[in-house]
């Protein structure tokens, strides 16, 4: 077995204990819950006052690491730039985008503890 497939391995492990843990929140979403519960839920996931420290930021600093190897991989310096704009871009949106939308949800179903 080399050594990439072997990290590789690691990987699909990791992705997969993530997967099983968002299908946790998912079941813990499907039973009952009020508006202030299910704000502490998304602030799990995205926080305004903590934007890196939530769920979206961990993805959006994998995206960003992903961007940087993108970098150094031995292809056409072209095509490596254009993978690490795209993953780059694609970290951005992770914040930019999803995370202030969920702020948005947040803040509509629980405004309390909002920071002005």
């Amino acid at each position: 077995m080399t050594a990439a497939r072997t990290r590789l391995e690691r990987v699909r492990a990791s992705a997969g204990i993530a997967q099983l843990a968002l299908q946790q929140i998912e079941d813990e979403l499907a039973g009952p819950a009020d508006a202030e519960f299910l704000a502490g839920v998304l602030r799990e996931l995205f926080d305004e006052t903590d934007p890196q420290g939530g769920l979206l930021g961990s993805l959006q600093q994998l995206l960003t690491t992903a961007a940087k190897t993108a970098l150094r991989t031995p292809i056409d310096q072209d095509d490596a730039e254009a993978a690490g704009c795209a993953l780059e871009e694609t970290a951005g949106f992770v914040i930019d985008s999803a995370g202030m939308r969920l702020h948005q949800a947040t803040s509509t179903l629980h405004p309390q503890g909002e920071h002005p």
